[in-house]
């Protein structure tokens, strides 16, 4: 798994295009002629500025407009070609921190300050985790506020935060607060929880049939931590933490997976050859799908057969290839990426990757 967002906006850059000769249509701007990798998807045969412009829907497209379709393009290309490399999914563990029944009576009492968990990361590369949501169990119904935040040893400063408001005695409450390996935070440990006040909510004991016994989850040690007297909204001084044996009302599900992201990152020239081929595939996929009629025949008959040519080849009568087309030199190229990921894992993963053998 990979952070799709992150990796796009990154190697975006990484091919470019040449500007056309023809003034009508040299209207690429700095960021879609530059390539940090020398490769240039108008090199290919058809995968012209000129044809693509052309195929547009909307005749009267302007230049800002065509020059943001061609960035979003070549991100397009680079998750398919990512996703195409790497597994879709690489999950380690999901589990909430307790995860056994419990009875919601008993009031729980708490001093004033932070009150959390201490979440160590294991120290592989890859390893990445996601707090998908939180499960809330505190008394009364009367509206209050809490904010649950999570710090970085990294990072005075709240790396996530949310102002949760309370209004049942027992709700839930959506995150998707990320935490991968692509960050200047990354690794040290994380605090996760909030400030407790004389106006906070308060907590359910969790006193009923071993309720309140962590989950052992894979990739993550969790320690219940609290810091007396903390009131500030930045990171307490880590001398001044210490236990916490009360349970705080709040119950989060953790996601665990192997996330490639920084990976990509730091090897993003492996990926550009693939990355060319693949804009270019869809660069001429466009001209076949368009809706826009054509005045110079781009989408004629024989504009088509050539177009579908590129991409897939010419075969003769007993399928044997004469020409190699895009498809296949892009397959070709997704199997050295992978041969060459393999040669690069275990400086990364400890030896433990999984790649696709899909093509």
């Amino acid at each position: 798994m990979f952070n799709t967002t992150k990796v796009e906006n990154d190697l975006v850059g990484i091919v470019g295009l040449r500007q056309p000769n023809n003034p009508d249509y040299a209207v690429l701007d700095a960021a879609n002629i530059a390539s940090r990798s020398g490769y240039f998807v108008t090199d290919i045969t058809l995968a012209k500025v000129e044809f693509y412009k052309d195929s547009q829907d909307y005749e009267g497209i302007s230049d800002v407009d065509f020059n943001t379709l061609l960035v979003e393009l070549q991100k397009r290309a680079i998750s398919s070609v990512c996703n195409l490399v790497f597994t879709q999914e690489d999950f380690q563990d999901r589990n909430l921190f307790y995860k056994n029944a419990n009875n919601n009576v008993d009031a729980e009492v708490l001093d004033d300050g932070f009150v959390g968990w201490r979440i160590d990361v294991k120290k592989e590369k890859n390893v990445a985790f996601e707090i998908t949501r939180v499960i809330l169990d505190f008394q009364g119904n009367t509206p209050n506020d809490i904010t649950l935040v999570l710090y970085n040893t990294g990072d005075p400063n709240p790396i996530q935060s949310k102002v949760i408001t309370i209004s049942e005695q027992h709700q839930v409450e959506e995150l998707g607060w990320v935490v991968d390996n692509s960050g200047d935070t990354y690794k040290g440990d994380y605090y996760l929880g909030y400030n407790k006040t004389a106006t906070t909510p308060i907590p359910f004991k969790r006193g009923y049939n071993n309720a309140n016994v962590i989950s052992s989850i894979e990739g993550l040690t969790i320690t219940p931590t609290q810091v007396k007297g903390h009131a500030t909204s930045t990171l307490f001084d880590l001398d001044d933490k210490e236990g916490l044996s009360e349970n705080i009302g709040v119950n989060p599900d953790v996601l665990v997976y192997d996330d490639y992201t920084d990976f990509i990152k730091q090897n993003q020239r492996l990926f550009a050859r693939g990355i060319q081929l693949d804009m270019g595939i869809k660069m001429l996929q466009q001209s076949l799908s368009s809706a826009r009629v054509n005045r110079n025949e781009r989408i004629g008959e024989q504009h088509a057969v050539r177009v579908l040519q590129t991409i897939d080849g010419v075969r003769t009568d007993s399928g044997k290839l004469t020409v190699i087309g895009l498809r296949e030199q892009l397959n070709s190229e997704l199997s050295s990426i992978r041969m060459e990921v393999t040669k690069l894992r275990k400086g990364y993963f400890g030896g433990r990757i999984m790649t696709s053998t899909l093509t």
